[in-house]
C-alpha cells in the first residue's frame, strides 16, 4: 500500500504519548513559564532563540542528576498560512554554566524535538521533549526551552511570525531516584527499509531497590527518505513519505547479564512522516513495577522503529550544534 492511500488516523499518537509523559510525576518541580514570545522564522535553521521566561536557575553537586521536562510549548505563525508553506520547527531543553558560559566540551547539553508544521491543517506544534541533566560539576547551571522556525518560503522580503503561547513551561525536579540517561552515539544510526524493524539505542537499566515503579523513555528522531534527500539515500517518487510504528522493548536481566524472561513490550505509538512533514520526534514510554521483572533486577531496554509502508526512515544519532541530544532515552524511578 502506497502513502498516499493511507488516511490521518495514525495522528494520534502524539497525544498518547504526551499523556504518558506526565502520568506518573507527580511531585511540584521548580518551574518556570513564558508570556507570549513571538519571533521571526528564518531561512534557514539558524540559531536557537531562548523563549523568555522559561529559565531555571540551580545549583547541583557533580554527577547530581534533575529531570526536565517540557510543559505547554507549542509554536504556530501568527498569521495562517497555505498549503506547500511548510515550517520547519527545532525545540530544544538547553543547558549552560550559570554565567552563561557553556558546558565543558563533550558534555551534553540538552536535547531537541523537530518536526515541520504544515499547513492549513496544522496550525500549531506542541513539542513533548524530556531529559536528565547530569553535573558535569559541583556549581551553578541554567536551563531553559529554546525555538527556532525556518523555512523555503522565507525569500524575496517574506517574512513569516512565529509565536510560542504564554505558558510555556520547563520544569525540573530531582524528587526520582535511580535517573539514567543515554543517547544514541554518532555512527550508529540507521536507515530503516520499507517493511523491516530496526532495533536501536540499547541500554541496561538498574531500577532504584526502594522504588515500586519505574519508566523507561526512548524518544527517537525520524526524517523520511524523501527521493534525492540529501541526508539519506533509498527514496522514491513512489512514496510521498514513511508510516513508522515505534515502542519500548524492555528484556529483564540478571547482573552477569543473562536473561531472565520473556520481553515486555510497550504500547506502540504510529507515525505519518509524510515529505511536507518531513521529519519528526517519535517519543515512546514502558512504564513497570520492580514486581513485573520476575525476579530480575534490571532490564536491557531497546527502541523498535518498523516502517511499516512508504520510503525509508532515517534514525538520527549523535548531537545537533551545542551537544543537543537527538535520539535518546532516560530510566527513572520512583514510589507511587
Amino acid at each position: 500500500m502506497r502513502l498516499r492511500t493511507i488516511r490521518a488516523a495514525v495522528a494520534t499518537a502524539g497525544a498518547l504519548v504526551l499523556t504518558l509523559a506526565g502520568a506518573v510525576f507527580t511531585a511540584v518541580p521548580a518551574s518556570a513559564a513564558s508570556a507570549d514570545f513571538t519571533y521571526e522564522a528564518t531561512r534557514n535553521a539558524d540559531t536557537y532563540l531562548d523563549v523568555p521566561g522559561t529559565e531555571i536557575a540551580f545549583d547541583a553537586a557533580a554527577g547530581e542528576r534533575s529531570y526536565l521536562w517540557s510543559r505547554f510549548f507549542s509554536t504556530g505563525p501568527v498569521d495562517a498560512l497555505s498549503a506547500g508553506e511548510n515550517i520547519g520547527n527545532t525545540m530544544a531543553i538547553r543547558c549552560r554554566n550559570a554565567d552563561g558560559t557553556a558546558l565543558p566540551t563533550g558534555t551534553e547539553a540538552g536535547t531537541y524535538w523537530a518536526a515541520n508544521l504544515v499547513p492549513p491543517n496544522e496550525k500549531q506544534l506542541t513539542a513533548a521533549l524530556r531529559w536528565v541533566f547530569v553535573a558535569p560539576a559541583d556549581g551553578g547551571y541554567t536551563c531553559r526551552l529554546s525555538v527556532v522556525s525556518y523555512s523555503s518560503i522565507i525569500t524575496g522580503g517574506r517574512t513569516v511570525t512565529m509565536r510560542v503561547p504564554a505558558g510555556a513551561e520547563l520544569a525540573r525536579s530531582t524528587a526520582y531516584t535511580g535517573q539514567a540517561r543515554w543517547t544514541l552515539l554518532a555512527g550508529t544510526g540507521t536507515t530503516v527499509a520499507r517493511a523491516t524493524t530496526a532495533t536501536t539505542l540499547g541500554y541496561t537499566y538498574t531500577p532504584s531497590e526502594s522504588a515500586t515503579d519505574f519508566v523507561v523513555y526512548q524518544d527517537a528522531a525520524l526524517s523520511t527518505c524523501a527521493a534525492n534527500s540529501p541526508i539519506c539515500s533509498g527514496g522514491t517518487a513512489a512514496y510521498t513519505g514513511t508510516v513508522v510504528d515505534t515502542w519500548v522493548e524492555a528484556q529483564p536481566r540478571n547482573p552477569d547479564g543473562s536473561v531472565c524472561g520473556d520481553p515486555i513490550t510497550g504500547p506502540v505509538s504510529r507515525w505519518n512522516i509524510t515529505n511536507a512533514k518531513h521529519h519528526q520526534t517519535a517519543a515512546n514510554a514502558l512504564h513497570l513495577a520492580p514486581s513485573q521483572l520476575g525476579g530480575c533486577t534490571q532490564v536491557r531496554a531497546t527502541l523498535k522503529v518498523k516502517n511499516v509502508d512508504g520510503n525509508p526512515v532515517k534514525i538520527h544519532d549523535g548531537y545537533a550544534s551545542g551537544t543537543i541530544a537527538a535520539t535518546h532515552g532516560a530510566g527513572i524511578s520512583y514510589t507511587s
